[in-house]
């Protein structure tokens, strides 16, 4: 672990320059290291359950297929492609990091954007159905403070390495 560190923080803000300013979100400071810090958490999420499964599992391929299945499940119920979801799966949705992951970076990224919209799209009213990025923050439920996500993040990456160690051990 003390040697993969290193090179999942500078992946992570390698990561982040093409994820924060070559796609078009807004150039900022807390946006880029929000970005950072999200990537190193997935990814040594993404390590603990490989461990915890290759531990539990001898078939190695069985073992990456369940972890597959689990975070497939995991993106799908971050809050973007639905946005009511059982109760079983909101559970398990809290122990993703995903969810924390997209909790924080939204509103990082939307807050303060406009949308525009061609006359096609446009309601009876004449306006657009979303003009700004709190809108669509609102519409998704992603309308609160990204710090408190970003602490979440952080105790469920802990989590996930503790349960792996624990595991292994």
């Amino acid at each position: 672990m003390l040697l993969e560190i290193p090179f999942e923080v500078l992946t992570s803000l390698v990561f982040s320059i093409l994820g924060t300013f070559t796609v078009g979100f807004p150039r900022t400071a807390s946006l880029y290291f929000a970005m950072a810090f999200n990537v190193f958490c997935i990814v040594s999420c993404g390590e603990s359950v490989g461990i915890m499964f290759n531990t539990l599992f001898d078939h190695t391929g069985f073992a990456i297929n369940i972890a597959s299945v689990l975070i497939s499940v995991a993106v799908l119920t971050a809050g973007v492609f639905s946005l009511h979801i059982p109760a079983f799966l909101q559970a398990f949705n809290h122990l993703s990091p995903v969810k924390w992951a997209v909790g924080n970076l939204a509103p990082f990224s939307m807050r303060g954007l406009a949308f525009t919209c061609s006359l096609d799209q446009q309601g009876p009213t004449g306006l657009c159905p979303i003009s700004t990025g709190e809108q669509a923050l609102q519409l998704y439920n992603l309308d609160h403070d990204p710090r408190l996500y970003l602490l979440a993040l952080a105790v469920c990456t802990i989590g996930y390495r503790l349960v792996s160690f624990l595991l292994l051990w």
